[in-house]
């Protein structure tokens, strides 16, 4: 490894490595756990590939459209065509890499047929973000190393499937940071130029009043955030500290379910009070990090407090007083002298 990011790995780690025989020792178990894992992805892309099957008959209706670069071709032949052919791919990729995900040509296939999908469900003006997230994953599973589902793969191939699935892990976690910092971006930007911001009282309840007038909707719990701006006012600055240390949590085994916990009710809470639903992420954040398999067995509250971004200062803090050894006071002789 480059010692530069060896270096950036460590710091963003923070906590010491475990020794080498232990590590060797849970290569084998954590290995079957990330075999799973990815095969679940796979069977999980044939779920979306069926659970759109409706969608292909409106998909193929003659309209205009605004094609993005992946399915830029079909205007080059005849739209209805290109379209059937964009979801039938979709569709066969999805179950040939469901059934055989060795292959990494069928895993390339999966990717592109996921990819040119939603690049055609977003070619009518809009561009959803809700299968981002899957077609991220698919591309990094593109690099699983060959083999890597045989249950007799050599040490060297484990290393390599349990490194690809830590960095999609990272990947994953990477997009919450870059949403997070353009929140925290744009809201200190409006706040030191005087506008609205996120960070006052009212901030979030703001939002929630914009959103629902913009989409002309209510929501279950819309209302009661704006009539109680004092209640809600934390939500926004907790989802976005949540957001922009993301990618860190990816790197502390200890934060993963944690984390992926918390993602999971903050797209919840989003689905309650904004009307924004990412069915996709919750689900992909519990394979990644609820079943994580880098996540310790046990619950260990100290480990977790010290490994919290940024918030962790304060558990060190309170470690250092507890060290500081407390000394009675001596009791002294009229003369001065110790007893």
């Amino acid at each position: 490894m480059n010692p530069l990011l060896h270096q950036i790995c460590r710091r963003l780690r923070r906590t010491p490595r475990p020794s080498a025989g232990g590590t060797f020792e849970s290569i084998a178990t954590r290995t079957a756990h990330a075999q799973t894992l990815v095969r679940a992805f796979y069977a999980y892309l044939l779920f979306l590939a069926a659970f759109s099957i409706p969608e292909f008959g409106s998909l193929a209706q003659p309209r205009e459209l605004s094609l993005l670069w992946p399915v830029a071709w079909i205007d080059a032949v005849e739209p209805i065509r290109g379209i059937r052919f964009v979801t039938g791919f979709f569709l066969a990729a999805s179950l040939a890499g469901a059934i055989w995900p060795g292959p990494r040509l069928l895993r390339v296939a999966a990717f592109v047929g996921l990819l040119c999908f939603v690049a055609l469900k977003n070619s009518e003006g809009k561009i959803g973000h809700s299968l981002h997230l899957p077609v991220l994953v698919a591309l990094a599973f593109v690099f699983l190393p060959q083999g890597w589902q045989r249950p007799d793969a050599s040490r060297l191939i484990r290393m390599s499937l349990l490194q690809v699935f830590a960095a999609t892990q990272v990947l994953l976690l990477l997009t919450y940071t870059m949403s997070g910092l353009g929140k925290l971006g744009g809201g200190l930007y409006e706040w030191f130029s005087g506008q609205a911001h996120p960070f006052q009282i009212d901030g979030f309840s703001r939002i929630v009043a914009e959103r629902l007038l913009q989409t002309n909707s209510s929501s279950v719990l819309g209302r009661w955030i704006i009539d109680h701006p004092w209640l809600g006012w934390p939500l926004l600055p907790g989802a976005i500290y949540l957001q922009t240390t993301s990618v860190i949590a990816a790197f502390r085994p200890s934060l993963h379910r944690w984390w992926g916990v918390a993602l999971i009710v903050f797209h919840v809470g989003n689905a309650f009070i904004l009307t924004i639903y990412f069915p996709h992420s919750i689900f992909l954040l519990g394979l990644f990090l609820l079943a994580s398999p880098f996540a310790p067995a046990g619950f260990d509250a100290r480990q977790i407090l010290a490994d919290l971004p940024i918030l962790s200062v304060f558990s060190r803090v309170t470690s250092w007083h507890s060290m500081v050894p407390v000394t009675a006071p001596t009791s002294r002789n009229i003369d001065g002298s110790a007893r």
